[in-house]
């Protein structure tokens, strides 16, 4: 899913460890410094190409101008502006809220090290979310596996941590809130199922909100936290204690440490904002 197969993946340009506990699995994942700038451009253009894959002239659009091509019509400009200036990134006159920002990295930070299989579970079948804002109320993704040729999902919930609170607290209030809506996010999910041709798929995605509620195998939940603090030990410590599944890839955790992650996204906004 990458617009280029020269591009270097972001899973490549940082650091993944991925750690088994006996209720949870999770991944712990860190930016290094001589790979910041890189990674800020990789995931600008991840951004880019997901907002835009279903109408691919405006990405190549933006990314003509983004290499030094001449400037935009106006009307081809007010239009990469609706992909580019949603409420979560806003224009250079009009800068969206740092928060919304932030939470806007963190959900992509979590979409393209899923798409990569930062957390290697079974063979990616499809990638969902995340929401055009992040003031949007529906569920942040969902990832489907098929293991052992049977399919497999995961409801997840993205946060970023840039405050001076525990990244633990950050962790216990995303499984709270998966814990209340996991049924509403999973029927919204189920609705955009219903259009993929494969019917196996199809049926699935129609299935998953009984699947969460019986705690079927199949289901499984994950919560991602992009943060600029390095103080993210035992952060899953209490993960045993949501959700009612029985095997440990059943809670999938992912801690993306990037440092002054806020000065981070603004980043990833200066080179979406390049290409306008």
């Amino acid at each position: 899913m990458s617009p280029n197969p020269a591009l270097p993946s972001l899973s490549s340009l940082m650091t993944v460890d991925v750690k088994s506990a006996d209720s949870h699995r999770w991944a712990e994942v860190r930016l290094p410094d001589a790979h910041r700038e890189l990674a800020a451009f990789r995931l600008a253009v991840h951004v880019a190409w997901h907002r835009c894959d279903g109408a691919p002239h405006y990405f190549d659009a933006w990314l003509q101008r983004y290499e030094g091509g001449a400037p935009h019509a106006e009307a081809l400009l007010d239009c990469l502006v609706a992909f580019f200036g949603s409420e979560s990134i806003g224009t250079p006159p009009l800068p969206a809220a740092q928060v919304h920002l932030d939470g806007f990295v963190a959900e992509h930070i979590w979409h393209l090290l899923t798409v990569e299989r930062a957390l290697p579970l079974g063979d990616m079948v499809r990638v969902d979310g995340p929401d055009w804002s992040v003031t949007d109320s529906g569920g942040d993704g969902l990832a489907i596996y098929r293991v052992a040729g049977a399919l497999m999902f995961r409801l997840w919930e993205s946060k970023a941590h840039t405050g001076s609170g525990a990244v633990r607290d950050v962790v216990n209030g995303a499984c709270r809130q998966i814990d209340s809506n996991a049924l509403r996010y999973l029927a919204r999910f189920s609705k955009i199922g219903q259009s993929v041709a494969d019917g196996e798929l199809q049926h699935f995605y129609g299935q998953l909100p009984e699947l969460w509620r019986g705690g079927a195998r199949e289901a499984g939940g994950g919560i991602s936290v992009s943060t600029k603090s390095s103080a993210i030990e035992d952060c899953f410590g209490n993960f045993h204690a949501y959700w009612p599944f029985a095997n440990n890839d059943q809670r999938l955790g992912l801690v993306v440490v990037v440092d002054d992650f806020s000065g981070f996204a603004s980043r990833v906004r200066e080179h979406l904002w390049k290409g306008l």
